[in-house]
């Protein structure tokens, strides 16, 4: 097999991961979004969906390696597709850590919302029965 048909396919391999990652992208932020809105069932397809594209993007990593040999990774076309899913990944990487971010504030909101409830509940427990007043007594302790 000559240098440029193994440039052309690993070419190939690297633009079939950038459109991987670029809907890993997109996948992210629509996350990210129904974390905000509080939309479960959106986060669990979107979570689907994304496992699904990572487990694609793992079996081509596999695939792909042996053929990206030092001497195809200097290619111009190849090197520029590196760089440009170095970029894809970094990004990908930044709306995670804003995902993460939007839940720990969804899961302090929802800690909250149980604490007052908790609250309420031991509140609501309280009216109904009878007052708890000292009974009086006399200065030598007996009633």
């Amino acid at each position: 097999m000559s240098i440029q048909t193994d440039t052309s396919a690993q070419v190939d391999f690297l633009d079939a991961q950038c459109a991987d990652f670029q809907q890993m992208q997109g996948l992210g932020r629509r996350q990210r979004e129904c974390l905000i809105r509080d939309d479960l069932e959106g986060l669990s397809e979107a979570m689907t969906q994304m496992q699904e594209l990572m487990v694609k993007v793992r079996v081509r990593q596999r695939d792909m390696a042996p053929g990206l040999t030092h001497h195809v990774r200097r290619q111009p076309e190849v090197a520029e597709r590196v760089e440009r899913l170095r970029h894809l990944i970094e990004s990908i990487s930044q709306v995670r850590t804003q995902s993460e971010t939007a839940a720990q504030h969804l899961l302090g909101e929802t800690r909250a919302e149980l604490d007052q409830s908790n609250r309420q509940r031991k509140a609501t427990r309280g009216y109904g029965l009878p007052a708890r007043v000292n009974e009086p007594r006399f200065t030598d302790g007996f009633r």
